[in-house]
């Protein structure tokens, strides 16, 4: 009898063929394995009990980084008699619905044979198998074999090509196999000059422990890397880069020296030293660091060795650990061009001549209310497909908001959703977002678009982006509001039909024009109602108070005191550049001239960071919020803080002017650590009680929350406590990011209903 098996799932570049090579061998079956498009097929020569026993054996034991969707299994016509068991040569066409898996951290066996003198891959930085390795980064097309990637330009020498032929090897149809002899090189240069040196890595890491700046291309893009110790050439990077607060991640040599440099959980430990090898957000050892790396934080992202080159560097020097840093400029895609890399400045640039053809910055992720929460869902993840519990076959393009932005491609009940792309406001990494659709499409075996989803901003140029690309396929295109798309991702997480959802975040557009921010929601994919939010505040100056936070400690005491008497109030308060600015911000107020009203939560907690001197200017991305919740680490909610929740027009009203009042009057007679706990504390929990009555209300059993403030932990695990004390049900994001990272999957999703 004959058999014809196709496998879904992440099963190419895993290792899968030669497992599946080795169990129809061990089992006397006759036929063949092959990729075929994005799956893998098999023809099976045997008695039906075998073939039931062997895909039984597929599914309990295949390879560790392999992911199985589904196996079917169709009896066929036994037209050619097989003598054995062959792994045939691929097929472009074939079965959808699989996943190429994403690049994972290099192996203990390539590390033992990096360092093995008598190894031909001795100190040899490309060195990798089947279990580890670039895969996502360097795949342009299916099915994933060696000339659909950019290792096709390195033939393989007699030895690893004898390696990648046998079935029995570790590296059987690896697709990076390479060593030496046959594979890519580093080039170390300074400045734009050529170093002649027999060995680059070794003298870039003497570079590293002079103090020096490297720029290192690695797996999916560039870092710029220098010791962790030397206050100068940290702050250096900071002004090539144009970072002048932005915390940079750090590369720790092992385990232990993370435990140096930071307090490790056991899911903190875990997450760090997984395969995808993410940067992982961590409570700081005070004096251990430069406090230059995370200034004005209680914690600091770090990362384990995941490649060749950096188990190589860390051999050759005496650090413990390197800042490790994504190489862009502000807004704009990592660096991967070797113009671009010279462009950055470094002294030194340690590059390979790999192409990549998919940047991939590194993940981020945090412990939040004691779950994994990323923050950015990138390298180790992407391209993982996310399942869906959705029964629509249409299939549907989102991308995202404007800022932190990622792309998701809805096909059938599956969701595959991109690498960071970042900020789409800058040209370049909006092309790069185009490139990403592109990609995203030719993974999928994606030809028609059914559905273009963009945000409900008239004036994003990803919604731009979105009318092109609805013209071009003859698409319709679906305009989605910022914080429906929110909640609708964390409802596609958790396979939940209607919830009561609690947006938070710096702003999203309105369906009345005005920026929200701080929403309660009573939500299904179809639609929501907006049945509560923070009090609408005044912006004095409208997007200077985003980067001025004491502007927004002004329009948010408006409410509360005459002009004449908040003048005397705000003079006691840093922040303004002088007293002529004050004056303006009053004229502003009194005239309601260029002072746009918002509910955001993000602007309530840059004006309580700036009210208690936390931060005065935003340099990054919600820099006065994350800089309050390190401030907070510290103290107590100690201070009675009134949490004053009324209705206007049959919507609940959080009274943010009195918890900003409050805080006010705290000052002097509490610590301001505990002042900036108790705000915070208040403001979780009125958002937590407007959420349980909406839910009570509407007989809704579950309450969600989402939104860049959910990257908060205090907020977070206080709204938890609040929603579980009632017995309901507490979601949050735990496989896309609960910033704008995750807004394309809620926009595929609402879409597709």
């Amino acid at each position: 009898m004959a058999f014809r098996v196709v496998v879904r799932g992440v099963v190419q570049g895993v290792g899968f063929r030669p497992f599946i090579y080795r169990i129809a061998k061990g089992k006397n079956l006759r036929g063949y394995v092959r990729n075929a498009g994005n799956s893998v097929e098999l023809l099976l020569q045997g008695e039906r009990e075998e073939v039931n026993e062997f895909v039984e054996t597929v599914k309990r034991d295949h390879p560790p980084l392999s992911e199985i969707f589904s196996i079917d299994v169709k009896s066929v016509a036994d037209n050619e008699v097989y003598e054995d068991f062959l792994i045939l040569k691929s097929e472009a066409k074939g079965e959808t619905g699989s996943a190429i898996p994403p690049d994972v951290a290099l192996c203990d066996k390539c590390i033992q044979e990096i360092f093995d003198p008598g190894d031909k891959r001795y100190h040899y930085p490309f060195t990798v198998c089947t279990d580890c390795g670039p895969r996502f980064t360097i795949i342009e097309d299916l099915p994933y074999d060696r000339e659909k990637t950019t290792m096709r330009v390195f033939p393989m020498c007699r030895d690893c090509s004898r390696e990648y032929e046998d079935p029995l090897d570790r590296r059987f149809h690896a697709e990076p196999t390479c060593c030496p002899v046959c594979g890519p090189e580093y080039i170390l240069y300074k400045g734009r000059d050529r170093v002649n040196t027999s060995d680059p890595v070794r003298d870039a890491a003497k570079a590293l422990d002079r103090g020096r700046i490297v720029a290192i291309k690695g797996v999916g893009g560039t870092h710029l890397a220098t010791k962790t110790t030397m206050d100068e050439p940290i702050l250096r990077i900071r002004e090539m880069l144009g970072r002048p607060q932005k915390p940079f991640a750090v590369m720790a040599r092992d385990i232990g020296s993370v435990e140096d440099i930071a307090f490790l959980g056991a899911e903190e430990r875990n997450l760090i030293e997984s395969f995808r090898r993410p940067i992982v957000l961590l409570k700081k050892r005070d004096g251990a660091l430069s406090e230059y790396i995370s200034p004005g934080l209680h914690n600091i992202g770090v990362m384990l060795p995941y490649a060749g080159v950096h188990h190589l560097l860390f051999h050759h020097s005496r650090e413990p650990a390197f800042v490790m840093t994504s190489a862009n400029i502000p807004g704009e895609p990592m660096a991967i061009e070797d113009k671009d890399i010279f462009s950055l400045g470094a002294e030194y640039s340690l590059i390979h001549n790999r192409r990549i053809a998919n940047r991939c910055d590194d993940s981020v992720v945090k412990i939040v209310a004691g779950e994994k929460t990323l923050l950015r869902r990138s390298r180790g993840y992407v391209p993982q497909l996310i399942d869906l519990n959705i029964e629509d076959r249409a299939n549907v393009l989102a991308l995202g908001p404007e800022l932190d932005v990622t792309a998701c491609l809805l096909k059938g009940n599956k969701a595959l959703v991109s690498q960071y792309i970042g900020n789409t406001t800058k040209i370049k990494t909006l092309e790069y977002l185009g490139r990403a659709v592109e990609n995203l499409m030719s993974l999928s075996r994606v030809e028609e678009i059914d559905a273009v989803a963009v945000d409900l901003h008239p004036g994003f140029s990803t919604a731009r982006l979105g009318e092109e690309l609805g013209e071009r396929y003859g698409a319709k295109v679906v305009r989605v509001q910022h914080h429906h798309a929110h909640i609708a991702s964390l409802m596609m997480e958790h396979s939940v039909k209607e919830c009561v959802g609690i947006a938070v975040d710096g702003v999203g557009y309105g369906i009345d024009g005005k920026p929200w921010g701080g929403e309660i929601m009573v939500a299904t994919l179809k639609g929501f109602e907006r049945v509560g939010s923070l009090m609408p505040q005044p912006m004095p100056g409208g997007d200077l108070a985003t980067r001025f936070p004491a502007r927004m400690v002004a329009g948010i005491l408006s409410s509360k005191y005459p002009l004449k008497e908040l003048g005397s109030i705000l003079k006691d308060i840093k922040g303004f550049r002088n007293s002529r600015e004050v004056e303006l911000i009053l004229r502003q107020l009194d005239r309601g001239f260029n002072t746009p009203e918002t509910t955001s939560a993000g602007r309530v907690l840059d004006a309580i960071s700036a009210l208690l001197g936390v931060c005065y200017e935003r340099t990054y991305e919600g820099e006065p919020a994350v800089k309050l919740e390190s401030f907070a680490k510290g103290g107590k909610a100690l201070v009675d803080i009134p949490v004053a929740i009324s209705e206007n027009k049959r919507r609940m009203v959080l009274d943010t002017a009195s918890i900003l009042e409050a805080a006010l009057f705290a000052i002097g007679r509490y610590k301001k650590r505990d002042i900036a706990a108790s705000a915070q504390k208040a403001l979780a929990t009125g958002l937590a009680r407007m959420a349980l009555m909406a839910a009570e209300k509407n007989g809704i059993r579950v309450v969600g929350i989402s939104g860049g403030v959910a990257y908060n932990d205090a907020i977070v695990t206080t709204v938890k406590t609040v929603v579980e004390a009632e017995g309901l049900r507490f979601i949050s994001h735990r496989r896309v990011p609960c910033g704008d990272g995750g807004v394309s999957l809620g926009q595929a999703a609402v879409a597709a209903m």
